[in-house]
């Protein structure tokens, strides 16, 4: 599981996690590190499992300890480290995708509950405002999300980034955080992967530009892996892929980005 998988799990939740439950994943200490996640004190209550009958136990501080009270054992002491619970840090999550993709008209609270202005991206057709909600899964997420919507102005394209859920809206394009955004162990902040453009499908002034001297060598490989039955089904997924095999087969040649690949497997398979 990468750091931008874990995260978004994290945030699924839309409560409390287990500090104990995610802390042995590869990523948890370089996206806690970082300010992604944060402690919000110690659980409520705990499984005991202490004694034949598992049951529900309330956390209690005593004599200096962590602990909760068995009928059959007694007390049971526990590490604060055990029962630590966490949160995502969201006001530090919507800045860094602000900065990532270099956004305007940033908004440092939820517009309303848990939907908030990441900010906009100039375009040839109009502003694109990005926003971020959790999950987009139900009727009840889209009303939620609607309902916030309604308290901000509108531009001419809307992208809705989540955790979790891509329910097709009228009013905007919906995208997963896991495909617009990765987060290196090595970096401090977002890497983009998807380009806000092509989410929305707004116009931009260069919209090939400079990747077109890799257009016929990523055509080449991209024909390859459709006639050898291995291209992936997935954009980003089959974009980072596709990257990998040109650096394998010309590793003397500067490597396209990964937002050119993406254009050039869009481009390719939509014919053009």
């Amino acid at each position: 599981m990468s750091a931008i998988d874990l995260l978004c799990e994290i945030i699924t939740l839309k409560a409390k996690a287990s500090a104990a439950f995610f802390n042995q994943q590869q990523d948890f200490q370089a996206l806690f590190r970082k300010g992604l996640i944060r402690e919000c004190g110690v659980a409520q209550s705990v499984n005991c499992l202490e004694c034949d009958t598992t049951h529900d136990a309330e956390i209690v501080h005593e004599a200096g300890r962590y602990g909760y009270h068995c009928p059959d054992v007694g007390f049971v002491s526990v590490e604060r480290d055990e029962i630590m619970s966490l949160q995502p840090n969201m006001p530090r999550i919507v800045s860094g995708l602000a900065d990532a993709f270099g956004c305007r008209r940033r908004k440092s609270t939820p517009l309303q509950g848990s939907t908030w202005r990441i900010g906009t991206v100039p375009s040839e057709g109009g502003d694109i405002t990005l926003y971020f909600h959790p999950c987009l899964s139900d009727e009840q997420d889209a009303l939620e999300l609607s309902a916030a919507l309604s308290r901000d102005v509108r531009t001419a394209f809307r992208v809705i980034l989540t955790a979790a859920g891509t329910l097709p809206l009228p009013y905007a394009k919906t995208a997963l955080l896991i495909d617009v955004v990765e987060f290196p162990a090595d970096r401090s902040e977002f890497s983009v992967l998807a380009d806000p453009h092509d989410i929305a499908g707004a116009p931009r002034r260069n919209p090939g530009g400079a990747p077109n001297r890799f257009q016929d060598l990523l055509v080449q490989i991209l024909q390859s892996r459709v006639n050898d039955c291995i291209a992936l089904k997935g954009r980003n997924a089959e974009a980072k892929a596709v990257r990998d095999q040109f650096c394998r087969l010309y590793p003397d040649k500067a490597a396209p980005s990964l937002s050119s690949v993406q254009y050039y497997v869009t481009k390719f398979r939509s014919g053009q």
